[in-house]
């Protein structure tokens, strides 16, 4: 990556943070009780799944393509943890060993009909979401599965270190671990050059399909982290547990940045993407508004945050939109 990229991608993450504060700021005016540590947590604890999403559903789209299975996978991988601990009795860090493992296994079977059988991600990944979820009502016979042990696996979801739930420790560290891999590792750069321009990435020694395995791979293993979590922090193992988190996923990203025709990506943008929709959800709710508004709402600082992080100055896109021919007639 260039440093003027580096620049342009800083400047977008300035930008996006700029209006999380704004957005805190007015919500802090409307609401007295926003800005405490307890609600800030809380509103941490609440997006805390989609951020652990977002830190390795992110490397598809820069490769430009997508990753719609990550809800289904959630969803399963907190069945199949289950099954393994208090069905066949297995040592709770080895099922949630075998689950990871099992995450891994549905990651390379993503990237391996994207890359081998050429078929576009977005057909491979609604076929996986489908297929996940009838093998998550399968399992589990539809039934919603209430989880009271073992201690130590529930502690993932409820404990709290310092005050502060370990979820929230666990998407931070994720997160970091993101940033490093995409921005300053061989493979971040070759997952950029990927999504830029797969020709030129070719021809500079870099092997797309391998890259877009790995990329798969990553996706599915966050998504079964996130499952892992979801199963400790709800108590329960639910087909449906994770239903439409991939949209709340691919919203988080692409409002953090992240161009879905490739190329670009920010760990940093998406984590405030996520984090962004969780204050207005929580405003929202604050301040006794009926759900009907919340997608409104939502939508509409959703869009914002679009159009101020890529950059678009609004007095300049007003100038514009007034120069055109027959808009100053209109306007008389």
């Amino acid at each position: 990556m260039t440093p003027t990229s580096r620049l342009k991608n800083l400047a977008g993450e300035l930008r996006l943070f700029g209006v999380l504060l704004l957005l805190m700021l007015i919500l802090s005016l409307i609401s007295d009780r926003f800005l405490t540590v307890d609600n800030l947590t809380n509103v941490l604890w609440s997006v805390c799944l989609i951020g652990i999403m977002s830190t390795g559903a992110i490397y598809a789209p820069v490769t430009g393509g997508i990753d719609l299975s990550v809800g289904s996978m959630a969803a399963l991988a907190g069945i199949i943890a289950n099954v393994l601990m208090n069905g066949f009795g297995l040592h709770w860090v080895l099922a949630l060993v075998v689950t990871l493992g099992f995450g891994v296994l549905i990651g390379w079977v993503n990237g391996i009909v994207t890359t081998r059988f050429l078929v576009p991600a977005f057909i491979v990944t609604m076929a996986a979401k489908t297929y996940l979820f009838g093998l998550a009502m399968l399992i589990s016979n539809g039934d919603q599965i209430t989880i009271m042990q073992p201690q130590p696996f529930l502690a993932i979801g409820v404990g709290k270190l310092f005050g502060i739930p370990i979820p929230i420790y666990l998407m931070a560290a994720l997160a970091i671990l993101s940033h490093v891999l995409l921005k300053h590792t061989v493979f971040g750069r070759q997952a950029i050059a990927v999504g830029a321009n797969e020709v030129a990435a070719r021809l500079s020694g870099v092997n797309p399909d391998r890259t877009r395995i790995y990329v798969y791979i990553l996706s599915a293993l966050t998504a079964t982290v996130a499952g892992i979590v979801m199963a400790s922090l709800t108590q329960q193992a639910y087909a449906m547990n994770a239903s439409g988190y991939e949209l709340d996923v691919i919203t988080a990203i692409v409002v953090g940045g992240t161009s879905l025709m490739g190329g670009n990506g920010s760990v940093l943008g998406a984590l405030i993407g996520a984090i962004m929709v969780g204050f207005i959800n929580n405003g929202l709710n604050l301040l006794d508004m009926p759900s009907a508004f919340h997608p409104i709402a939502t939508g509409c600082v959703i869009l914002l945050a679009l159009i101020l992080n890529h950059g678009v100055s609004l007095p300049k896109l007003f100038r514009k939109w007034v120069s055109r021919p027959g808009t100053a007639e209109a306007l008389k």
